[in-house]
């Protein structure tokens, strides 16, 4: 069975086990295989893991996350205004940290926790150099720090051979080279949107954007080769050349869209909107014909859309008249679609042969060994096969026409209001004036939903958007009240029309969106109903009651989630697995950035107490879901939920972010959700990022807990591996 074997480092199934399994929940929802049936199928290719699945896949993840934690611990920690340490005792600090991953480096040569020591040790570098340049005030650039930063980054990445490391090394080098041309006086955005430029900033501004281009197709030419020839390599993994290709496009399209909106300037980048287009017509015909990759197509066409849409603003820059503003939205409106639509073309053909990332023969053995377990019958392998276009969206695909929909949704708002202006309605503004086009716009996204065609439908998603906040804008336009009732009152009127929309718009991705909205404004709504009628401790304990009372829920819908899409509320299971924690996320991001809200609402104190309350109630809902599955003998994540609860709920009372980051990386791996796990990871990384900003924590207490956190995962990792078994026995295992 080793061709289903889950990835090494993460654990997580194999991605033709978690495709076959999205495929089989269509089954379900169709009435033709029963919940316990689907269960076992899902045991069998892993996606829900057993305990020695568990071992695999939390002893590699506790460690990098165990580092990392250190390391960031020791950042914030020099980061602390620490005067009365001495200065040889702070390096020892910082110091010992890197020796000490040095040695787990040597003593565990080529495992998994050597590859994330060595990682932690070239980020520790960083902190040190940072140090180094606090302690001596030597008067370096910042540019000079990431110098030398890189300088040792590269020989470790040379030695790891592991994306992470030649990503850190990119980025550090981006960053020095962003940060050098801070210190002259135009910088690199100068370069890209004005005419301010000499033969020399020029010059290394197109050796610059040459030398990314030629890094690109360095790094894509090792990996088709690593895919024909080692695809078990580090280098057949393509998340690096899609960041790379990424960042290089978004580049040029600020340079060329600045073309367009300058063109009767004297100074053009005219080599660059060659090389753009170059770019574009090189990479469609090798991502497309030659090396099929739809994710590059994607940043392709959102490159072709922007740099569009800004020639189609620049045309009608001076149309002041209401018909040619009318005829430019519009003609936005229909670029973005007609684009949208080649995507959707684009993504067809590779569905038809099979997903890129997918191996046929892997599939067919697969379904056959699911037959001759009696988990399928051949009607039902057929059935399979006979997939729908529109579940098989990638998730970028997604993220592009959820992107382009709020784009479009902003441009038919517009456009409503040039009519209404030209129907002279927005001299007096009432209910009226937008809740009824608002209401027209809703009729209309609901007809374009019910099309079976993906354009079509996807096309309907801007409508339903742009319908959506018409009413709510309209609905705000009539309170009038301090700034407390205001956000209290407008957050009670959101919350009835995005449930209505959310039950009337029969489209996943918007359920989704209005799941993650009706979340975060039920829990704000209820911070300030708590912060005007009760006491302080009062309305503490009532906002952490209903944060946990959403937690509970969620987890509820989690572990019941095969026998609710096998009942009648089948299309909400989805948005609700993945809105509520959506909704969370905001909250916890909410927090930590009070004071930046707190000075646009003009208020002292709007959302200080938001942060301690979501953080009680995430670990208030995690116990007591862990004690109520342990009493009905049904765990969610076997032996390790509560312990799990125990630890993410007193991460979340201190930095709520941190608590539920942690959670939704387990809840992945229970899904067996490699998207789910990237974006979970990410929003951690965000997380500590910004909750260093955060103002009613010192930098001390933040490190404290960064670094006993980090010991504390270590640990769990090593309890891990003693009490969990780690062998993998039976037929019905995925490794």
């Amino acid at each position: 069975m080793r061709e289903f074997a889950p990835n090494g480092i993460t654990g997580m199934p194999s991605r033709t086990a978690e495709y076959l399994c999205h495929q089989i929940a269509r089954l379900m929802k169709g009435g033709s295989l029963n919940p316990e049936t689907c269960q076992r199928i899902y045991a069998f290719c892993g996606i829900r893991p057993s305990d020695s699945q568990w071992r695999q896949f939390l002893i590699p993840v506790l460690c990098c996350l165990g580092l990392l934690s250190l390391v960031a611990g020791s950042v914030f920690f020099v980061a602390w205004n620490w005067a009365w340490l001495p200065k040889m005792a702070k390096f020892a600090l910082a110091e010992l940290l890197i020796v000490a991953l040095a040695v787990v480096v040597w003593w565990c040569w080529y495992s998994t926790l050597a590859r994330s020591a060595l990682l932690a040790a070239g980020l520790g570098f960083g902190a040190l150099f940072a140090l180094y340049g606090q302690i001596y005030q030597t008067g370096a650039d910042s540019w000079e720090l990431f110098r030398a930063w890189l300088c040792v980054l590269l020989p470790l990445a040379l030695i790891a051979r592991q994306n992470s490391l030649w990503f850190c090394s990119w980025l550090v080098a981006n960053l020095g080279f962003q940060l050098y041309y801070t210190t002259l006086p135009t910088s690199l955005l100068d370069l890209a949107v004005t005419d301010r430029f000499t033969r020399l900033p020029t010059a290394v501004l197109h050796g610059y954007l040459a030398l990314l281009a030629a890094c690109l197709i360095i790094r894509e030419a090792l990996a088709w080769r690593a895919i024909t020839h080692h695809p078990e390599s580090w280098l057949a993994s393509r998340w690096f050349s899609r960041v790379m290709a990424g960042f290089l496009l978004l580049l040029l399209t600020a340079i060329v869209a600045g073309n367009l909106s300058d063109w009767d300037g004297a100074n053009h980048f005219t080599y660059i909107t060659g090389g753009w287009v170059i770019t574009l017509l090189a990479g469609y015909y090798l991502y497309r014909y030659r090396y099929t990759d739809l994710c590059m197509l994607t940043l392709g066409i959102s490159s072709l859309t922007a740099v569009g849409c800004a020639l189609i603003m620049r045309l009608f820059l001076f149309a002041y008249d209401t018909g040619e503003l009318f005829f430019t939205g519009t003609l936005m409106a229909f670029w973005m679609a007609v684009n949208g639509s080649l995507l959707l073309k684009w993504q067809r053909k590779p569905v038809k042969k099979g997903p890129i990332d997918q191996v046929t023969a892997r599939l067919a053995l697969l379904t056959d060994t699911l037959c001759q377990q009696g988990l399928l019958s051949v009607s039902q392998v057929q059935e399979i096969q006979q997939r729908g276009y529109n579940a098989d969206l990638p998730w970028y695909v997604r993220l592009a026409l959820s992107v382009g929909g709020w784009i479009a949704a902003i441009i038919i708002l517009l456009l409503m209001a040039l009519v209404l202006y030209s129907a002279d309605l927005l001299d007096e503004l009432n209910a009226a004036t937008l809740i009824l086009p608002s209401l027209l716009l809703a009729v209309i996204a609901r007809g374009l939903l019910r099309s079976q065609r993906d354009g079509i439908h996807h096309l309907g998603l801007a409508w339903e958007i742009a319908a959506t906040c018409g009413l709510i804008f309209g609905v705000l336009l009539q309170i009038q009240s301090d700034e407390l009732s205001f956000i209290m009152l407008s957050s009670l009127c959101t919350l009835p029309i995005l449930t209505a929309m959310a039950v009337a718009m029969p489209d996943r991705t918007y359920r989704f969106m209005a799941i993650t909205a009706l979340t975060f404004f039920l829990v704000l709504a209820g911070h300030s109903l708590a912060r005007q009628y009760l006491s302080p401790t009062a309305g503490r304990l009532a906002v952490s009651g209903l944060v946990a009372a959403i937690m509970f829920l969620w987890v509820w819908i989690v572990s019941h989630q095969l026998k609710l899409q096998a009942g009648p509320y089948t299309d909400a299971v989805h948005p609700l697995l993945y809105g509520i924690p959506g909704g969370l996320i905001l909250l916890s991001f909410l927090g930590i950035n009070a004071s930046y809200l707190a000075d646009f609402f003009w208020s002292t104190a709007q959302f200080y107490t938001l942060q301690s309350a979501t953080g009680t109630g995430i670990a208030a809902g995690l116990v007591l879901s862990a004690l109520s599955q342990k009493r009905n003998s049904q765990p969610l994540f076997s032996i390790i939920t509560l312990p799990a609860a125990l630890i993410c709920g007193a991460a979340a009372l201190y930095a709520p972010g941190i608590g539920l980051g942690l959670w939704l990386i387990l809840m992945a791996r229970y899904q067996g959700s490699l998207g789910l796990l990237v974006v979970s990871g990410g929003f951690m990384v965000l997380y500590v990022i910004g909750w260093y900003y955060f103002l009613e924590v010192v930098l001390l207490q933040k490190s404290l807990l960064l670094l006993v956190g980090g010991l504390v995962l270590l640990g769990l990792a090593w309890g891990v591996k003693k009490v969990l078994p780690a062998q993998i026995g039976g037929a019905s295992e995925n490794a």
